[in-house]
């Protein structure tokens, strides 16, 4: 039976650069494709750590290191043969730039007109150091063809837009990886937002879901001390409790996290989370939530409680907001 690591393998959040962006409230005006490709874009500094490891117990991370800091770059690549919407990704450690660990082409589809869900289908490269740094390159960019990629079969995410979020991963049994002799298929989670970018890589074992593998990253921001919070939004439209129905979710977290959301009846509005880096006096350490609507500057709503709270929450009758941990200390996901 695989293992889990040691009580130290906490997730730890991290902020996201976005460079060139739409802001989040527009994001939920334009196609959802479309919107993917403004906000998945830019540079990540993440954390990645393992919670549970293959069944010999060999480390996969190096003994005197709790987490592998990583360094992730997307950018939009012009490739018409390939798609409307393509991005490069490639991925290394901060301090080896000079190895990737991870090369992709990523073509972004919409999966089904009239709803807030995209494909996105990535592709491999055969030599991936001839392509290094292809965004950077109209040179590289004109000499790639198609017969210099290969697709993943099984391996396609299927990302559903909730707010300024895009939530989602791999489908079904078909993104298969081999080792040790094992047939293994890959569990990909992915939360990627305005200021969240989160990810779980599972690998299971196709005879009978045997967890072999479990990794996970996410933004470098305050490690020690930040936590990432899911929100469960639930809506009314005639403002009756008992015809309140569940909206969207959406991640924060506490050093300033926020995301904007749009309800049924059109109104805009932005949560977001404080600890620390809120101006409190030193004594009067809390956990903080708000909401406000764009341009007013009185929140519509707030609340706090103790700085280790489990559950913080914000109820208008008909719009009810819940917030807890995401990951808690035992390493499973509460939400």
């Amino acid at each position: 039976m695989a293992r889990r690591a040691s009580g130290s393998a906490l997730l730890l959040v991290v902020a996201l650069l976005l460079p060139g962006a739409a802001s989040p409230g527009v994001l939920e005006d334009m196609p959802a494709a479309d919107a993917l490709i403004q906000v998945w874009p830019g540079v990540r500094d993440s954390n990645e750590q393992v919670l549970v490891e293959p069944d010999d117990g060999k480390p996969l991370l190096p003994e005197d290191e709790d987490a592998l800091r990583v360094r992730t770059v997307v950018a939009r690549v012009h490739l018409p043969w390939l798609g409307a919407r393509v991005l490069y990704l490639e991925e290394f450690l901060h301090d080896q730039p000079s190895v990737l660990r991870r090369q992709l082409l990523l073509r972004v589809e919409p999966e089904t007109v009239g709803v807030r869900r995209v494909r996105v289908l990535p592709y491999l490269f055969k030599n991936g150091e001839r392509w290094r740094r292809l965004n950077r390159s109209p040179q590289l960019i004109s000499e790639l063809k198609a017969s210099d990629l290969e697709s993943t079969q099984g391996c396609d995410l299927v990302l559903h837009q909730e707010g300024d979020q895009f939530r989602g991963g791999t489908t079904g049994l078909d993104c298969n990886e081999t080792t040790r002799s094992q047939t293994l298929y890959v569990d990909y989670r992915l939360v990627i937002g305005s200021d969240v970018y989160w990810y779980r890589r599972r690998l299971l074992r196709e005879s009978d879901d045997q967890l072999y593998e479990e990794v996970v990253g996410y933004n470098w921001f305050a490690p020690n001390e930040t936590r990432l919070f899911s929100c469960r939004i639930d809506y009314s439209a005639s403002g009756k409790l008992s015809e309140m129905r569940p909206f969207i979710r959406l991640d924060l977290h506490d050093q300033g996290g926020h995301a904007r959301f749009t309800t049924p009846d059109g109104r805009k509005f932005d949560l977001s989370l404080h600890t620390e880096d809120w101006p409190f006096a030193s004594d009067r350490d809390a956990l903080l939530l708000l909401l406000e609507q764009p341009n007013d500057p009185d929140p519509v709503a707030s609340t706090w409680t103790d700085i280790e709270g489990r559950q913080i929450a914000i109820d208008l009758g008909w719009l009810s907001i819940r917030c807890g941990p995401l990951v808690p200390e035992t390493g499973e996901v509460s939400s």
